[in-house]
């Protein structure tokens, strides 16, 4: 009997040992896991901290930024609004039928020259406005007009013009 009490308390002490080692084993790695959590929050905050850095650097970079050009042409629905009152290529229409209006150009030639639209130059802005840079061969400048189009022909008027 004795045998069997010892043999008893020596797997009640067996038991209490392993059970020691598991709740050791579970606080280790409990104390790893509260110390990593704690290092990832310093890593997440410190990452919070350098992101603003560079979004204040960037800010200073970019306030004098100029802003995105704006849209310079006419869009589709435009031209589809233009060709249903009778011009089917507006860009060319327009260029063409102001290259045949030179007397729209204010401004005397030099030098027996005389005053034409660059055909080059010629740049529809939207669907109310083209800029259009003129010459004669010793001078130039260039020229905002407003058009209107009805029934396919192209109304012209000039807002302001300058010589450079």
């Amino acid at each position: 009997m004795t045998e069997e009490r010892t043999r008893a308390e020596g797997l009640k002490t067996s038991e209490r040992i392993a059970w020691v080692g598991f709740m050791l084993f579970f606080v280790v790695v409990l104390a790893i896991y509260v110390a990593r959590g704690i290092g990832l929050e310093r890593d997440v905050a410190d990452a919070n901290r350098e992101l603003l850095d560079a979004q204040m650097k960037l800010a200073q970079y970019t306030q004098y930024e100029v802003p995105r050009p704006a849209e310079v042409g006419l869009t589709n629905a435009q031209i589809q609004a233009m060709q249903r009152r009778g011009i089917a290529r507006p860009e060319l229409q327009l260029a063409r039928s102001l290259l045949e209006q030179p007397e729209l150009i204010p401004h005397a030639p030099v030098l027996g020259g005389q005053m034409h639209f660059v055909p080059d130059g010629i740049h529809v802005l939207n669907d109310r406005w083209v800029l259009a840079t003129f010459e004669d061969g010793h001078i130039r400048g260039q020229m905002l007009l407003e058009y209107e189009v009805a029934h396919g022909n192209v109304m012209w008027q000039v807002i302001e013009s300058y010589l450079e």
